[in-house]
C-alpha cells in the first residue's frame, strides 16, 4: 500500500477525494467534494488541528459535480482564492452540470443513465475563481513547493498538481478502485484517450513518484507506467 507522508491528507468528501497539502508556508487544497461535505472537511481540519485560515488556495481539477458541490461552503469556511482552468471559469462560474463521455461499457451506462436522469443530483452552487490556469504555474508564492499543470483528457481542460517531492493529485486522470495492486484502472470516463494517456506520460516525465487520484487509493507511478505501455502496445481499437 502506498501511504503519505504526514504533511498530506486525504480526505473522502462523498465520492471524491480532496488531497489538502501542507507546506512550508501554507497549504494548499486539491478538489471540493460533494455538495454538503463542508462538515466533514471542517471535523477533519479540527482532529488534525490545522486552522481554516492557512489553506492558502484551493485547486479546482475539473468542473464536475463530484469536485466542486463543496466549493462555496469551503470557499466561505478558508477565505482562499480559487484556480481553475481558464476554459472551465464558465462553468464553474455559472454552476453548469454536464457529465463525462463513457469509454468502457461501465462508462457508458453510467454516462447515459447521469446525462438523462441524474443532472438534478448533480447542481452546486456556481463559485467565480480567482485564479484562471493555462500553463504552468507555481505554488510556491502558497506556501507549497510544487507547481499546478495542465493535464487534458479526462476533461479538455483538466488541470493536475505536481509537487516537488513526486506526488501527482491528478482529479480523474486516473483510477484505483482495485484491491491487490490490480490497479490502477482505467478512469471509466474521458474526453479523449490519446490525450489522457500523454498526460500520464508527461506527468511521469516530469517526476511523478505517487499518483493520488481523485476516485481511489493513491498509488506506484511504476503501475501508472506498467498500464501505460500495456495500453499502448494494445491494437488501437483495443484502448479503452
Amino acid at each position: 500500500m502506498t501511504r503519505l507522508g504526514n504533511h498530506l491528507h486525504k480526505i473522502r468528501l462523498g465520492l471524491c477525494n480532496a488531497y489538502l497539502i501542507e507546506g512550508e508556508g501554507g497549504a494548499v487544497l486539491v478538489d471540493a467534494g460533494h455538495v454538503n461535505s463542508e462538515r466533514t472537511f471542517i471535523r477533519y481540519l479540527k482532529k488534525h488541528t490545522i486552522a481554516p485560515d492557512t489553506i492558502k488556495l484551493i485547486v479546482i481539477t475539473h468542473v464536475h459535480f463530484d469536485h466542486v458541490g463543496g466549493l462555496k461552503a469551503l470557499t466561505a469556511r478558508c477565505r482562499c482564492p480559487v484556480a481553475v482552468h481558464a476554459r472551465e471559469a464558465s462553468a464553474l462560474s455559472h454552476g453548469a452540470v454536464f457529465f463525462p463521455p463513457g469509454i468502457n461499457l461501465l462508462g457508458k451506462m453510467a454516462s447515459l443513465l447521469g446525462s438523462t436522469l441524474g443532472k438534478p443530483f448533480m447542481n452546486y452552487p456556481p463559485v467565480k475563481p480567482d485564479i484562471l490556469v493555462s500553463e504552468e504555474m507555481s505554488l510556491a508564492p502558497f506556501g507549497v513547493s510544487g507547481k499546478i499543470v495542465p493535464t487534458p483528457g479526462h476533461t479538455a481542460n483538466s488541470l493536475s498538481v505536481l509537487l516537488t517531492s513526486g506526488e501527482a493529485f491528478v482529479g480523474d486522470l486516473a483510477s484505483n478502485y482495485l484491491p491487490g495492486d490490480l490497479g490502477p484502472i482505467f478512469p471509466p470516463f474521458a474526453e479523449n484517450v490519446e490525450a489522457l494517456l500523454q498526460s500520464w506520460d508527461d506527468l511521469l516525465e516530469a517526476g511523478a513518484t505517487i499518483i493520488c487520484p481523485g476516485h481511489g487509493r493513491p498509488f506506484s507511478a511504476h503501475l501508472l507506467r506498467r498500464k501505460m505501455r500495456t495500453l499502448r502496445n494494445q491494437p488501437r481499437c483495443c484502448v479503452p
